[in-house]
C-alpha cells in the first residue's frame, strides 16, 4: 500500500492544554523530502517517504505545540542511507543544532567515518528494528555489533519493537549490556490485553531493577482502538511512568505514517494524552519533556 490510502497530519496543530513547560522536547519525529531523486527510499521499503512533511513543516508543528527542542529519528524508508538527515542537520548550523538532536540507523554497511560525521551532527542515539516485523533479516549478531560501536560513540540504542516479540526476544535483549536502551513507543504492547500481559510485566521488572533501560512514551494513540481520547492506552502510560519517572522521554511520531484510524489526531491531543499519564501532575510533565531529555540527548 502507498501512503495515499492512510490520513494526512493535521496541519491545524494548536496549542496542547495546558501550555508545556518551557524547554520541551519532542523525542520522536520524522522528516521527509519531496524530491524522491535525491533522497529516494529503499527498495522495498515498509513505507514510502511522505510528501509534505518536510523538517519545515515539523518545525512548524514544534512551534505551534510550544516545543523549543526535538529529535529528528531517522526514518525507516532511507534505511541506512543519511543524506537527508545529514543534509538537514548541516543546514540548521552551529546555532541551530543547539536545539535539535537525532537518531540514526546503524547496520553494517555504515562506515565509520559516516558514525563520526553523524555524532559531529548531534546525533545521540541508534535506531534498531528488533523481531518479527520489523527485523527486516538482519541477523542478531549484526545488530548486536551494532550497538556496541553506538555504544563506542557513547549513544543509546533505541529498540523498535512489538510487545508480540518482546518474550520471544527476551534472551537478546538482556544479551545487551552497559548502554542506555531505550523501548520504542511503549512497545506496542495490545492494550486490550490489559497490564498482566507478560510483556508489560517483563518491560516493566526491566525499568524498575535496570537504570540503563528507558521508554518512549509515545503511539498510545495509534495502538488504541479509540479514535478519540484513547482511554485503554492511560493506565499503561501511567504505570510506566511510576516505575521509571526518570527514565520516560515523549515522542510525538509525527507526521504519523501509515496511520490506519478513519480520524486523524491534532498534535496537541497527543501532547494532552501525556498530560493524562502524568495525571496533571506538572513536576512529572517536567521531567518527561525537559529533563529527561536533556540528559539522554544532552542538550
Amino acid at each position: 500500500m502507498t501512503d495515499e490510502f492512510f490520513p494526512a497530519w493535521d496541519r491545524n496543530t494548536r496549542l496542547p492544554i495546558p501550555r508545556p513547560p518551557e524547554g520541551s522536547c519532542d523525542c520522536q519525529f520524522h522528516i521527509f523530502h519531496d524530491d524522491i531523486g535525491k533522497y529516494p527510499a529503499k527498495p522495498n521499503a515498509y513505507y514510502q517517504p511522505l510528501k509534505g512533511a518536510g523538517f519545515g513543516d515539523a518545525q512548524g508543528m514544534l512551534r505551534a505545540l510550544g516545543f523549543s527542542r526535538g529529535v529528528i529519528v531517522h526514518a525507516m524508508p532511507y534505511d541506512t542511507d543519511h543524506t537527508l538527515l545529514i543534509d538537514t542537520l548541516e543546514s540548521l548550523g552551529e546555532e541551530g543544532r543547539k536545539h535539535i538532536r537525532a537518531t540514526g540507523i546503524i547496520k553494517d554497511n555504515v562506515s565509520d567515518a559516516t558514525l563520526a560525521r553523524l555524532d559531529s551532527l548531534g546525533v545521540r542515539g541508534a535506531r534498531f528494528n528488533v523481531g518479527k516485523k520489523y527485523a527486516e533479516g538482519t541477523p542478531l549478531a549484526s545488530v548486536k555489533k551494532s550497538i556496541e560501536r553506538a555504544r563506542e560513540l557513547g549513544w543509546h540504542a533505541k529498540l523498535h519493537i512489538t510487545g508480540e516479540d518482546v518474550l520471544d526476544f527476551s534472551d537478546f535483549l538482556l544479551s545487551i549490556k552497559n548502554i542506555q536502551i531505550v523501548v520504542d513507543h511503549m512497545a506496542h504492547l495490545h492494550l486490550e490485553d490489559g497490564l498482566e500481559q507478560p510483556a508489560c510485566r517483563w518491560l516493566l521488572d526491566r525499568l524498575k531493577t535496570n537504570e540503563n533501560w528507558w521508554m518512549m512514551m509515545s503511539n498510545g494513540n495509534r495502538d488504541s482502538k479509540m479514535d478519540v481520547g484513547f482511554d485503554d492506552a492511560v493506565p499503561f502510560g501511567r504505570i510506566f511512568l511510576e516505575a521509571a519517572p526518570d527514565r520516560m522521554v515523549w515522542g510525538s511520531d509525527w507526521p504519523h505514517v501509515r496511520w490506519r484510524k478513519t480520524r486523524m489526531m491534532n498534535d496537541a491531543e497527543t501532547v494532552e494524552l501525556l498530560y493524562r499519564y502524568a495525571d496533571q501532575d506538572a513536576g512529572l510533565i517536567r521531567k518527561v519533556l525537559v529533563d529527561n531529555p536533556s540528559r539522554l540527548y544532552g542538550f
